[in-house]
């Protein structure tokens, strides 16, 4: 089996006014940063046989962070990039992390209609992003992962993994920004989670927020 520890990308300035990525991209505010470094220190005491990122900006600027601490150049995986949010993205009124779960859900069902017209559909994102991790486990039998990507494709890819039905995705939505959630990909394509939206390395930024 393969364990996965997935790392979602600091904070951006985008994030911080409340807009919505997608492909679009934005660079890490000094929160971000900050997130980016305590996850690194988090992370430093374990062993990693391999490094992974998404391919935006965001991550990979994360994930350079990371790497310098740990001791691995991360490698960019295309499965791993974010969502295409179609004609949402760049928009304002978006911060994920002060939703209710009402709201979380009503949202995710709305946003869902719209990446249906113009974007990239939930399907698809959790069919390149469960076939990029199947892949890393291929690669990497008996080895542990790291890799940086983004709220909605982790969401969709543990949709697709853990229920096989899509109306479970809002479930997995509101992953915090330098959190980790870790998961063991079995040889048959089975995943177990073993942890979601750990974030207790981030705690001093909690304080002072």
């Amino acid at each position: 089996m393969t364990f996965l520890t997935l790392v979602r990308h600091g904070t951006t300035e985008w994030i911080e006014q409340g807009r919505l990525h997608g492909v679009s991209d934005a660079p890490l505010s000094l929160r971000g940063q900050q997130e980016a470094r305590l996850a690194a220190q988090a992370l430093v005491s374990q062993h990693f046989d391999a490094f992974y990122t998404s391919p935006l900006g965001r991550a990979r600027e994360t994930a350079a962070i990371i790497g310098r601490v740990i001791g691995l150049e991360p490698i960019p995986l295309e499965g791993l990039r974010e969502m295409d949010f179609g004609w949402l993205e760049g928009g304002y009124l978006f911060n994920f992390a002060k939703d209710t779960p009402l709201k979380r859900a009503l949202r995710s069902t709305w946003i869902h209609f719209i990446v249906q017209l113009s974007g990239e559909p939930s399907r698809r994102v959790g069919g390149r992003a469960v076939k990029a991790v199947r892949e890393i486990a291929r690669q990497h039998p008996n080895q542990r992962v790291l890799a940086i990507t983004h709220m909605a494709v982790r969401s969709n890819m543990l949709t697709y993994l853990m229920d096989g039905d899509p109306a479970a995705r809002a479930r997995y939505n509101g992953w915090p920004a330098g959190a980790f959630t870790e998961i063991e990909l079995n040889p048959d394509g089975k995943a177990r989670i073993i942890c979601l939206n750990d974030s207790d390395h981030l705690k001093t930024l909690r304080n002072n927020p």
